[in-house]
């Protein structure tokens, strides 16, 4: 009985570290459903993945709890929501202006972010440990946008750290507010990025009717990869400790450019790449130093 009982948590330990790393690896592929719409600018394609990232969590969170949920936002559940769109429009514009390792090392600074910005905003103190993996993160930081610079695109590059910068707002906000239920801000974040992004393409007389397969790649990629993502990594992140969790979300930044470059030849600069495995050793070693930033969101 007593190595029953001691076999079963190890059990759903391993269960749930495969589905998180499964929620990953799902989160993973966005960019390659990016690059196959390759007709499409960033905000066209904003317009249709958020689309289907609030169709993937209405049903997720079921529709008239969605709905009353959307109503009794409170001001901090629109700072979620507006910061939740900041960075899936982040995200998306620095996947097409600059490389999909660039954009998935940027946004990987979330959690140091997130650990610095509870310090300056909840007055989280922070030990030795935690304060050198933020500065290593900088590091890194510095050496993937001092290459940006040179190669003529800062701009993407900020934008990946804008989506990062989101991230880490949104982990504050949750902090602030434990117990209360974000997942209404979910498909709220999915309705104002896809309206904002209209808006935008309307403003620069770019057509909302662009080639059905690339609108769809769109679609797919916020309600399959955002909605099954999200899904597993819920599933599977209750049983799995806050370290656990940060470092296996990673996979999602390591097998991001993988698959771009499996699919379509694209290799990251050099200084992405130097840069790039900096800043997840800072990642990781703050989570050993128990950071209180949760792992981000799905984008």
């Amino acid at each position: 009985m007593a190595q029953t009982t001691a076999v079963a948590p190890r059990t759903r330990l391993v269960a749930g570290a495969f589905s998180v790393l499964a929620g990953g690896l799902c989160w993973s592929f966005t960019g390659v459903f990016v690059r196959l719409a390759p007709h499409l600018d960033s905000w066209q394609f904003l317009v249709f993945r958020g689309l289907g990232v609030a169709a993937a969590f209405w049903l997720i969170g079921g529709g008239r709890a969605t709905i009353s949920g959307l109503r009794n936002l409170n001001a901090l559940g629109l700072v979620t929501t507006a910061a939740l769109s900041v960075a899936a429009i982040g995200f998306i514009v620095a996947l097409k202006m600059t490389s999909v390792a660039t954009a998935l090392f940027l946004s990987s600074c979330a959690p140091l972010l997130s650990a610095l910005l509870g310090f300056l905003i909840l007055g989280e103190r922070l030990n030795a440990r935690q304060i050198s993996a933020v500065a290593l993160g900088f590091c890194g930081l510095t050496i993937i946008l001092s290459g940006g610079f040179e190669a003529g695109r800062l701009v993407g590059d900020l934008w990946g750290l804008a989506c990062a910068l989101s991230f880490a707002t949104v982990s504050v906000c949750t902090r602030l507010a434990p117990r209360r239920d974000f997942g209404p801000a979910m498909v709220g974040y999915g309705i104002l990025s896809a309206a904002v992004s209209a808006a935008v393409c309307l403003s620069n007389g770019v057509t909302l009717a662009p080639p059905p397969i690339e609108a769809l790649s769109g679609f797919a990629g916020g309600f399959l990869l955002m909605g099954l993502g999200f899904t597993l990594f819920l599933r599977g992140a209750p049983l799995v400790p806050a370290v656990g969790q940060t470092m296996l979300a990673q996979t999602e930044t390591i097998f991001g450019p993988i698959w771009v470059w499996l699919l379509f030849g694209e290799t990251p600069p050099v200084t992405t790449l130097f840069g790039g495995v900096v800043i997840l050793a800072a990642v990781v070693a703050m989570a050993l130093a128990g950071a209180a930033g949760a792992p981000p969101p799905p984008r």
